[in-house]
């Protein structure tokens, strides 16, 4: 079994503020003995206009990480030598960076502003193989499914999911489906703040199994990576 937890937290323009959440958040995922919590997109640096340097943050996460011997999977801006990218890091439990992930389908807003990434890939854990997407990803199955047909069974989706208010019956069902159409857990986790949907899932194939809807908080699943086989091996629609 893989405890896996969301943390649906108040993302602000204050960095500070953000660290701070990102690792008391940290420790009480670790306090339920997840392992692995996963944050919203863009956690810690949500100006996208800004070269901010987030190294500092970053070493105090991953310190935490090492403390607690926890994965973490946040995002930020972060200036890259090919300009400002959307970026997701995967920290493991020796406070390593396991994973850079570049959002590779930006969201309108992104376009003038954002460097979008090119690849992305399948990432080994001590607990199996996960992959990782972010927001207006979720919009294009087949780059989804790429994991998913290369072993991935847990997918987890940082969301920012502004400008909701036409779409959000549809937000709200992207996580089940996609958990569904590619045979694997897939964790979706918000931004609680006045312009997004602020609703986060953990959901398997066939049923969400736990959600955070319109507050700040944490929620965990236990997750069953061999009932992942078994129903890749009863649809078949993988192969």
């Amino acid at each position: 079994m893989v405890k896996v937890a969301a943390a649906q937290i108040k993302a602000t323009e204050n960095i500070k503020e953000n660290l701070e959440k990102i690792l008391y958040y940290i420790e009480k995922a670790k306090s339920e003995n997840a392992d692995i919590v996963c944050f919203c997109e863009i956690t810690l640096n949500l100006n996208e206009k800004k070269r901010i340097d987030i190294s500092k943050e970053l070493s105090e996460i991953q310190a935490k990480c090492r403390d607690k011997s926890i994965y973490c999977i946040f995002g930020s801006y972060t200036p890259e030598k090919e300009g400002i990218k959307n970026t997701i890091f995967l920290i493991d439990r020796s406070g390593n960076i396991k994973y850079k992930y570049y959002k590779v389908h930006l969201w309108i807003s992104e376009k003038d502003e954002i460097t979008p990434g090119k690849t992305n890939r399948v990432v080994k854990t001590d607990f199996g193989k996960i992959g990782i997407i972010t927001c207006w990803d979720f919009a294009f199955p087949s780059f989804i499914q790429k994991l998913s047909k290369k072993g991935a069974k847990i997918i987890f989706c940082p969301t920012y999911l502004a400008d909701s208010e036409k779409d959000a019956e549809a937000m709200r069902a992207i996580p089940l489906v996609r958990a569904f159409e590619n045979l694997s857990y897939y964790i979706s986790c918000d931004a609680y703040t006045d312009e997004t949907l602020s609703e986060s899932y953990i959901c398997s194939p066939l049923k969400i199994l736990n959600s955070i809807k319109k507050e700040e908080g944490i929620i965990f699943a236990d997750l069953n990576l061999s009932e992942i086989d078994s129903l890749r091996d009863y649809y078949d629609h993988l192969r």
